[in-house]
């Protein structure tokens, strides 16, 4: 059944590519998360307003969710002309293409990515499979760990750490043990004592609830949460130089408004789990010297067991440009 749904999906969208885009340029978005994540409600509806407002052809992008295509399976319908916009972490591609989860390494915005060329480099390693880099819309408030007990310490040492394997190397240096699991299976893990934590942005407890599970934010918070718009690069190449410049100055400059809206949610969010209940928890000065640093080479070395030349050229850029901390 699966594979019926995908494929009726798929031939509906080729023959909505095959319908050619010069009738009102009607651009087919997928997301990786649904409208209950703020990065979607609050973050991607806004700057699909702007791209619409700051080009001049009548440019419309329809939205589509997970429940369209799985997240972990959307880089490829879109790299095939099936869709022509994905919305997603770079994580979640991670065994198509790697480059895009160093973004969450960095220490810096896309301003200062984009000066170290950085930004060029992944929107490159990217167009080699067929896709184009159009914005990294930043929240710089990164990742943190919920937890259902405060951290010792020893930081997390015996405790089961739900965590993707961008995520492993942190909670490792912390003396904790990695248990990969989706999203959506966080909140009965912690409510069942599955795990004792689970890692995730700084955005997005409040949604699912989760300080219904988890009484601690563990603090400091490391990395940070690069959302990243992709384009089919036939689509990009169909359109024409005035709307190909016009959106990327929108992008460019969405790009740094990002960064302040998520610098909202997250106060929001903070102050909605405090009141809830949900205290912060913080690392000792040797533990949270550790982090900075396992985040870094940790995501970049998991990267590179999958692009090696291509992350090594960013790791060399960041470091040169002191992004690396």
């Amino acid at each position: 059944m699966k594979f019926l749904k995908i494929t009726a999906v798929a031939t509906a969208a080729m023959m909505f590519a095959f319908s050619g885009l010069t009738q009102a340029q009607n651009l087919r978005l997928l997301s990786s998360w649904d409208s209950s994540y703020a990065a979607v409600s609050d973050v991607l509806m806004p700057f699909i307003k702007t791209l619409k407002e700051e080009t001049t052809d009548d440019i419309g992008i329809s939205v589509m969710g997970p429940e369209t295509v799985p997240p972990f399976e959307q880089l490829d319908p879109v790299g095939r002309g099936l869709f022509d916009m994905l919305f997603t972490n770079g994580a979640y591609h991670f065994n198509e293409i790697a480059v895009g989860m160093t973004l969450d390494a960095m220490g810096g915005n896309t301003e200062a990515l984009r000066e170290a060329g950085i930004w060029d480099a992944v929107d490159a390693d990217y167009q080699e499979i067929g896709l184009k880099l159009i914005a990294v819309l930043y929240d710089l408030n990164g990742y943190h760990i919920m937890l259902k007990e405060p951290v010792g310490e020893e930081g997390l040492a015996g405790r089961r750490i739900r965590g993707t394997p961008i995520y492993h190397s942190v909670i490792e240096a912390l003396g904790g043990s990695p248990v990969v699991l989706p999203g959506g299976e966080i909140y009965p893990a912690l409510e069942r004592g599955v795990v004792d934590g689970a890692g995730w942005p700084t955005v997005g407890a409040v949604s699912y609830k989760w300080y219904e599970v988890a009484d601690y934010m563990m603090r400091p918070t490391f990395g940070q949460v690069g959302h990243m718009v992709l384009m089919n690069l036939d689509t990009w190449n169909s359109l024409d130089e005035t709307s190909r410049a016009e959106i990327e100055a929108a992008a460019r400059s969405f790009e740094l408004e990002a960064n302040e809206i998520f610098d909202r949610l997250t106060t929001a969010e903070r102050e909605t789990l405090e009141a809830e209940g949900v205290r912060a928890t913080e690392l000792n000065e040797e533990m949270a010297s550790k982090l900075n640093s396992a985040w870094f080479d940790g995501a970049l070395d998991l990267a590179a067991t999958k692009n090696a030349d291509a992350v090594e050229e960013i790791r060399t850029l960041a470091i040169d440009a002191g992004l690396n901390d």
